[in-house]
């Protein structure tokens, strides 16, 4: 799945273009999440894990600095954050790679919920355990920020800890969980492709992850079921 778009992801002071983080991380295997963003950045987090879900089973997020790399690439933190969080992880490795675990593990089963939310289907408690646990844990790392009117939790500026590198994605799931913006939730038509992402259109009649590429796949698909079908 490769997706070629020029569109750009809005959620609740959330915002990045994809051509531009996708500029900025060209190259790696996790700047496809920048092509078509989700709307959250926790959809964005769970797109990253397309390609361990799909048959090469390659994690696109390879290890804490790709995470580290990754939140900043999304905005989610300042470079003088990222650089504290790169110190910390270069400091305790084994502690920084059972950060990593935990983000892994956040992920599959933040994406488990969420799943089973654009699908109709039953949602685990499973995944809902590890949510709570997760947002229990990230509490210390949020600050309440002004943004515009209003005020936001975000993480602290002062936050060096190795697992403060969560907060923002586990705000940014609960925030998601919580909002009205949930019954938005959508997932790509193809059965192979796991991108999820919020359905902004008026009708809610989004079905792809992006048209040019999973769209056309499926289009091409049954107009080659029906040719073959005439023929007989």
């Amino acid at each position: 799945m490769r997706h070629n778009v020029t569109c750009q992801g809005l959620f609740e002071g959330y915002s990045v273009t994809g051509s531009t983080a996708y500029q900025r991380t060209k190259g790696k295997l996790y700047a496809e999440t920048f092509r078509c963003p989700g709307g959250a950045l926790c959809l964005d987090f769970c797109n990253s894990g397309g390609g361990a879900r799909g048959a090469s089973g390659t994690e696109w997020i390879a290890g804490f600095p790709d995470l580290i790399d990754w939140l900043e690439a999304a905005e989610a933190v300042t470079g003088g954050q990222a650089a504290r969080l790169r110190r910390a992880g270069a400091a305790s490795p084994r502690a920084a790679t059972r950060v990593w675990g935990r983000a892994i593990k956040f992920r599959e089963a933040l994406f488990r919920v969420l799943n089973a939310k654009a699908q109709g289907g039953a949602v685990a408690r499973e995944g809902l355990s590890n949510i709570e646990a997760e947002h229990a844990r990230a509490v210390s790392f949020a600050r309440l920020s002004r943004t515009g009117e209003a005020y936001a939790w975000s993480l602290d500026p002062s936050a060096s800890a190795l697992e403060a590198a969560m907060q923002p994605l586990v705000e940014s799931a609960v925030s998601l969980l919580t909002s009205a913006k949930l019954e938005r939730l959508g997932r790509c038509g193809r059965s192979t492709c796991t991108w999820l992402f919020i359905d902004e259109t008026r009708n809610h009649s989004r079905r792809w992850c992006e048209m040019a590429s999973c769209g056309n796949v499926l289009k091409v698909r049954r107009h080659r079921e029906k040719a073959r079908s005439a023929g007989r």
